[in-house]
């Protein structure tokens, strides 16, 4: 395993943990300081450069497959991004080829929900 995979595999960890609480338990307190320090690492310590954000990702090309479905190549995903989806994905199905579109794009509605999860629970506390 790489770096990449390391620090998104750690978020993954958080956010699920984070997912089960509602904004303003105290439990959140320590999942949303570890966040805060991933997010310090990403900025003092990038990993990787993507500059798009899930709008611009999801407009990735894709290609139809013989199996009768949309693909996103594994190769168009930019890191972290890429880590991001597959750690998220866990075993779910793929061609040799890549990942199904819809799988994708549903990842990437996740990834905004998870977002706005963390900026709630943020908010909860900062109201305080």
């Amino acid at each position: 395993m790489n770096d990449v995979w390391l620090r998104e595999q750690e978020r993954r960890k958080a956010l699920r943990q984070l997912a089960d609480l509602m904004p303003g338990d105290r439990g959140a307190q320590a999942v949303l300081k570890r966040l805060e320090e991933l997010e310090r690492l990403d900025h003092d310590a990038p990993l990787s450069e993507c500059h798009l954000d899930p709008d611009q990702l999801a407009e990735l090309p894709r290609e139809a497959h013989p199996v009768g479905c949309w693909i996103v190549r594994e190769r168009d995903i930019p890191e972290p991004w890429k880590s991001r989806f597959v750690i998220a994905l866990g075993l779910a199905g793929r061609v040799e080829e890549g990942y199904y579109l819809q799988d994708w794009i549903d990842f990437l509605d996740a990834w905004q929900r998870d977002l706005a999860h963390v900026a709630q629970h943020r908010a909860a506390f900062d109201d305080e």
